[in-house]
């Protein structure tokens, strides 16, 4: 059976939808396709001018890598970074403009990770990366994390507009977690991808924190300036960095540190409700897109 190749294939998130995973050891390892990772990516299209934005230079640099026009792009960033604000969904949209003009006949790969997760997931992402902000006031203020960057269904109906529902394919993060194997099987026949599996380690490339540790690092993120969205800090200390990297790399890996957090230890039943309230007419609409059974099976707000 002929497996059909589409050319250009473009990853763009959610974010904490195992996507350092599949940027450091799936795309990796396609072999009929030539991949760049999100450096590359957000260098052609997220660093650049959305008002002189040249298509034709961005399809050259990013073709010129690939043997046979094959080409497989990732960059979660592509769907605005989860710890830097939503901005109003502007910086979502001129991406999604970007790479049209570029690729108009791309394919769009789009996953999702039902909300109460992510969010969980991605306040313990912004503790690593030097935040220091609480997590009700990370989830509730503005500062940080806008809660309609998780409204699914408007990004995806976006592109589905910009390009055509064909060309966009929606996976569940909770379907890849439930049955690695199977999943990727389905969708390397789906998007024509050749892979080998002997070579493949599933192995989860970012570890949950434990809830002592927790502490510990918002303490140390105080002592240093770094660029993660909004944080506050007392004084820069050069090397406080390496110290906040080894507590992770050393400490949080003891069970002496406590358990690791869950969606139960962060979010409380106010907060759920409150969730629940905000996303679940968004995933009804989504539920038309994905599967309304889907969602509910995997716990999705509806």
């Amino acid at each position: 059976m002929l497996v059909k190749i589409m050319p250009v294939i473009i990853h763009i998130g959610y974010p904490k939808t195992a996507t350092t995973w599949f940027q450091e050891v799936y795309f990796p390892s396609i072999s009929n396709y030539h991949f760049e990772s999100f450096r590359e990516v957000n260098k052609v299209f997220l660093n650049s001018d959305c008002l002189a934005f040249n298509s034709d230079k961005a399809k050259g640099e990013l073709l010129r890598k690939s043997i046979n026009g094959n080409l497989l792009l990732s960059s979660e960033f592509l769907t605005t970074g989860i710890n830097f604000g939503w901005h109003h969904g502007y910086y979502s949209a001129g991406v999604a403009q970007k790479i049209h003009a570029t690729f108009p006949d791309a394919t769009i790969i789009i996953f999702i990770r039902r909300q109460q997760s992510l969010i969980c997931s991605a306040y313990q992402q912004y503790i690593k990366n030097g935040g220091t902000y609480g997590f009700k006031r990370w989830l509730y203020s503005g500062e940080v994390f806008s809660p309609e960057h998780l409204c699914f269904d408007k990004l995806i109906d976006y592109y589905d507009k910009l390009f055509s529902i064909d060309q966009v394919k929606v996976y569940l993060y909770e379907e890849f977690k439930e049955d690695n194997i199977s999943f990727l099987s389905k969708m390397n026949k789906e998007l024509g991808f050749q892979v080998d599996f002997n070579d493949i380690t599933f192995k989860p490339l970012n570890m949950r924190l434990r809830n002592l540790i927790v502490p510990m690092m918002l303490f140390v993120n105080l002592f240093y300036k770094k660029p993660v969205g909004l944080k506050r800090y007392i004084i820069h200390i050069p090397g406080m960095t390496s110290m906040g990297r080894a507590i992770f790399k050393y400490l949080n890996p003891l069970s002496i540190f406590g358990n690791y957090l869950s969606e139960s230890s962060l979010l409380k039943v106010s907060d759920n409700y409150k969730l629940f309230c905000y996303y679940s007419k968004s995933n009804k609409l989504l539920a038309n897109r994905v599967g309304e059974e889907k969602l509910k099976h995997y716990g999705y707000y509806l």
